[in-house]
């Protein structure tokens, strides 16, 4: 039994009650995600978002991280951070928004939930991890229900849709193989050292790539944004990126990561019900049953893919959106 199974057993009702309030919160807050940066994103260029939202994530972070912890990765690691972070937040927060720009926040929230399958899928590759029956039934599933949602079997180029549907797929594979490859050497430090050079490193690539539609951004269209969008843009950074990091990080360290994994499909439902609601999406047969084939895949993964993704349970998204453990593996930055 790990160490936070054992902290469990001796949680009141009370404490308990507690602890989910924060994992039901977090997946709350993530949900809105995906809504809150659609109206942003309505208003604000894509990469330049991608950009504004990664700096002021990384100037916070590293306030916060020099204020309580004052650890920082060994010169010889550095490089190794710079390389995960072209994957875990340069190429996955640039696909997202670009993605989140062209398909719907329920789509997006979907297509989110195959981080952990795809994180298996790179484990096997790597021969870290060995599949079994149940897992190969999960990933096909879970990936045919992603096939069923893009429209594979009669997609167009020009639909901006399924193009956005491709882009957040790519977002998630680029994450899912940040995780496998990055786990051993983020291990030597904790979550917020490595959370916050992470994101350091990401906000420098992100704003190199970015850099032109920054500057056009800030030279030409921010004053055109409206006061709705600015609130929007400090809801995305403050909630899914610093609350959900604190909320996240005190739950998980009182009860087991695999306790509250059903909490990730929370997360789908929250961001289609703000899209019907505001932006008028529709739910379509083809879009409740995929998402069941894709759930369906989650839940029968989710075990064997475990242990790679509980290190990452206040890594934010993607993110990324999305950060991430298992029960917030939709990106959600």
């Amino acid at each position: 039994m790990s160490q936070s199974n054992r902290g469990a057993d001796h949680l009141s009702t009370g404490q308990i009650t507690g602890v989910y309030a924060a994992l039901l919160a977090v997946q709350l807050f993530f949900g809105i995600n995906y809504y809150a940066s659609k109206v942003v994103l309505s208003e604000i260029p894509p990469q330049a978002w991608a950009g504004i939202r990664v700096t002021s994530a990384a100037v916070i972070l590293l306030l916060i991280h020099s204020l309580f912890v004052r650890r920082y990765p060994a010169r010889e690691d550095l490089r190794w951070f710079v390389g995960f972070a072209l994957f875990g937040i340069v190429i996955n927060q640039i696909l997202f928004v670009e993605g989140l720009a062209r398909t719907t926040p329920t789509h997006s929230a979907i297509i989110g939930t195959t981080i952990p399958v795809m994180t298996l899928i790179f484990a096997v590759l790597r021969g870290e991890e060995h599949l079994r029956m149940l897992k190969i039934l999960g990933v096909v599933l879970s990936l045919s229900g992603v096939c069923w949602l893009l429209g594979i079997h009669r997609f167009q180029f020009e639909s901006q849709q399924q193009f956005g549907d491709i882009l957040t797929f790519l977002n998630c594979v680029s994450f899912a193989f940040f995780l496998v490859l990055s786990r051993n050497v983020v291990a030597r430090y904790d979550a917020l050292t490595s959370t916050t050079f992470l994101m350091v490193f990401g906000a420098i690539g992100v704003d190199l790539v970015c850099a032109k539609p920054l500057f056009l951004f800030f030279s030409t269209q921010v004053s055109k944004v409206s006061a709705s969008a600015w609130w929007h843009v400090a809801y995305v950074i403050v909630f899914p990126t610093v609350l959900t990091y604190g909320l996240n990080y005190w739950a998980l360290k009182r009860v087991d990561a695999s306790m509250v994994a059903v909490f990730i499909y929370i997360q789908p439902v929250v961001a289609a019900s703000l899209s019907v609601l505001f932006l008028g999406e529709t739910i379509t047969v083809k879009l409740v049953g995929s998402t069941i084939l894709v759930f369906t895949g989650v839940l029968l993964t989710m075990q064997q893919t475990q242990q790679w993704v509980s290190q990452w349970s206040s890594i934010l998204g993607r993110k990324a959106d999305s950060s991430l453990s298992l029960e917030e593996s939709v990106p959600p930055c």
